[in-house]
């Protein structure tokens, strides 16, 4: 029975460990490949190599717990280590389920939008960017009547502003540019919202709006839109998979950040 026992471990840390594997590769691609490094992938790569480790050296880690806990200091840190971890489970299960339910299944028809952008390669759109772009053709197509506000400055390394960007790449698509409005000095996502709701109150629309960005993306915006005053949709640009991890836990660290600062 014990050797049953044993052989269930070994697998299951066996598990453990390869699933470590897949998720720094899964966390790397982006910065090896593509130059994209962040909060996301470095948090990701760091918390993937601890599962590793875990995953090999178990028996090392159990017994040195186990040593530590027969010491009063030892212990006191170990319990609040635990204590810490599962609030910071709790908030990172708390942050994803909002983040994942900010699309909004059912959007009133031509509801003004706005588009968030995202970084700019030269005069072109980022992947990320370009999806947030195929999202807009789609809504506008699908809300003919709708305006859309593109919301995005120029950054470090780019010859156009995000919103230029935004607005060549519809325009070329076939959207008539009267319905395109260019709000072009945000640097983050309270600006994009803020300055965006200067640009709505303009041309008289104050009810309603739908944001449009990545999926990770929609909840803070519309946690924005909601403290300016809107009643606000979200729809969704469906991420690159292989980008995915690295941008979702990103979102994640700035979502908790975000509650923090409104406790």
């Amino acid at each position: 029975m014990d050797r049953w026992y044993m052989a269930i471990f070994h697998v299951i840390y066996g598990l453990f460990t390869l699933c470590g594997s897949v998720f720094f590769l899964w966390f790397c691609w982006p910065a090896v490949f593509k130059g994209v490094f962040n909060t996301g992938n470095l948090c990701g790569m760091l918390l993937s190599v601890l599962m590793v480790l875990y995953g090999i050296r178990y028996r090392q880690i159990h017994q040195l717990i186990r040593t530590l806990w027969h010491r009063q200091i030892a212990r006191v840190c170990l319990l609040a280590a635990a204590v810490l971890a599962f609030i910071g489970i709790v908030c990172v299960f708390a942050a994803s389920v909002s983040m994942i339910r900010a699309a909004s299944k059912n959007v009133p028809d031509n509801t003004p939008a706005i588009v968030l952008g995202c970084s700019v390669i030269g005069t072109r759109p980022s992947r990320i960017l370009q999806e947030r772009i195929d999202a807009a053709y789609v809504y506008l197509k699908e809300h003919p009547k709708a305006v859309c506000i593109l919301s995005g400055g120029k950054g470090e390394g780019e010859d156009i502003s995000e919103a230029e960007c935004m607005y060549r790449e519809l325009k070329k698509a076939g959207i008539d540019d009267s319905r395109l409005y260019l709000e072009d000095t945000s640097v983050n996502t309270q600006q994009n919202m803020e300055h965006a709701h200067e640009i709505l109150e303009e041309i008289g629309c104050t009810d309603a709006v739908t944001i449009i960005s990545s999926e990770f993306h929609l909840y803070r915006a519309r946690q924005w839109a909601k403290a300016l005053g809107y009643e606000n949709y979200g729809y969704a640009a469906h991420t690159d998979w292989r980008y995915l991890p690295t941008f979702f836990l990103r979102e994640v660290i700035a979502v908790c950040y975000l509650w923090v600062r409104h406790i």
